[in-house]
């Protein structure tokens, strides 16, 4: 007879019968065996439970700091990109100071000497390239300044070729001096002396009258002694005229540089023979033409 085991279950209410629950040995082993079981798997999963959360105190604080680590990253991507574009706009600017140098140099007819370094001298300040320990932002200021000192040079370069070509530096046209500024004796005969307001150049007829300077045609026609005369107002209080010419090239209001072609000599007006008449202002103050130039006559 197999064995049997018997639950008893009494109620409190003593008016109902008690229960009997029999199981057998089997499956009181059944039983067991479930608890067991259940008691190894609640037993895993707290086990896991305390591993996860050792795993997660563990990486947590790796995981926050590989983020900050890709914060930085990509602000640092952030600031080399700049730094390129900083670096980029520095080229830019010295090459236009490179360009702008060139010009001046160009203007006031500099010979430049290339160096083959990679230093580059503006105006006695060395710009050498940017190394790590120079901050690419410094070197931007400097370039701004070193940019405004040659567009400054520039300025007053371009007023000093302006200047230049408006001052008298050539003759009008090649030939002997035949009279000199001052009081010489009249040409036209006798004893008397008179005040000679420029110079003769002797030349023949219809010979290339030049412009001795850029400038203004104001006035451009016949006059009773000079004959066909030409003024020039050159700018900066300088007036210089052509007289006894045999023809005109240009008309009042014209501008013309220095150089160009404004009449042909010849004989017009009160004169002795085919020559050139050229004389000079500065300030409305009538002076030697030959203050303007150190070339002889002779061309």
């Amino acid at each position: 007879m197999k064995q049997k085991y018997s639950i008893i279950i009494i109620p409190s209410d003593h008016d109902k019968k008690p229960r009997q629950i029999q199981f057998s040995i089997k499956t009181k082993k059944f039983f067991i065996g479930t608890s067991i079981a259940l008691g190894m798997f609640f037993t895993g999963l707290f086990v896991h439970d305390i591993y996860q959360i050792h795993y997660i105190n563990v990486y947590e604080g790796k995981i926050a700091y590989i983020n900050e680590l890709e914060e930085q990253l990509q602000a640092k991507n952030l600031e080399i990109a700049r730094l390129n574009g900083k670096s980029a706009e520095i080229n830019e600017r010295l090459s236009a100071i490179a360009v702008m140098e060139s010009r001046i140099a160009g203007i006031l007819k500099i010979n430049q000497a290339r160096s083959n370094s990679s230093e580059i001298s503006r105006g006695g300040i060395s710009l050498e390239p940017t190394s790590a320990s120079r901050n690419l932002d410094q070197a931007s200021l400097m370039i701004d300044s070193q940019m405004e000192s040659m567009q400054k040079y520039y300025a007053i370069a371009v007023e000093y070729e302006n200047k230049l070509n408006h001052t008298p530096s050539i003759m009008p046209v090649s030939g002997e001096l035949s009279s000199e500024f001052g009081y010489r004796r009249n040409p036209f005969g006798g004893w008397s002396s008179e005040f000679h307001s420029g110079i003769d150049i002797a030349c023949d007829y219809a010979t290339p009258v030049r412009a001795t300077a850029a400038g203004t045609v104001t006035f451009a026609g016949y006059d009773g002694y000079w004959g066909r005369k030409i003024d020039i107002d050159h700018g900066y209080g300088i007036v210089t005229f052509y007289a006894h010419n045999s023809k005109l090239t240009v008309s009042a209001g014209d501008e013309v540089q220095k150089g160009e072609v404004i009449a042909y000599s010849g004989n017009s007006g009160r004169s002795t023979g085919s020559h050139l008449h050229y004389g000079a202002y500065i300030n409305g103050k009538l002076v030697d033409p030959l203050v303007f130039t150190t070339k002889t006559v002779e061309q």
